[in-house]
């Protein structure tokens, strides 16, 4: 009976043994599985972040293209009023050089 007795006891020691190893191969399996998606989910998210950024860049390009058409137009009309009235004094320019040369009674 004592026979049967120890030999229950390192029967249950081995297996006991056994269930441990199996449990720390799982836990390692597990370890390696997590690590694989964490790495996963990683790469995801950088990809992510780089699209996001790509679509804010856009649509920020997008954004100033306004306001570079309304600098553009109204540097545009200024240079027009700016042409405009050089072209109205040009004429008064003239006569002044003309009369400041020629002199009041047309001679030197």
């Amino acid at each position: 009976m004592a026979y049967e007795i120890l030999k229950s006891i390192v029967e249950a020691e081995a297996r006991a043994v056994e269930i441990k190893k199996q449990a720390v191969v799982q836990a390692e399996k597990m370890k390696a599985d997590a690590l694989k998606q964490q790495e996963a989910l990683f790469e995801e998210t950088k990809l992510q972040g780089k699209q996001e950024l790509q679509e804010a860049l856009e649509a920020a390009v997008e954004e100033s293209r306004g306001a570079i058409l309304k600098i553009t137009k109204e540097a545009e009309e200024t240079c027009s009023n700016i042409r405009e009235q050089a072209a109205l004094k040009k004429e008064e320019a003239v006569k002044a050089v003309i009369g400041k040369v020629v002199g009041d009674y047309g001679s030197c």
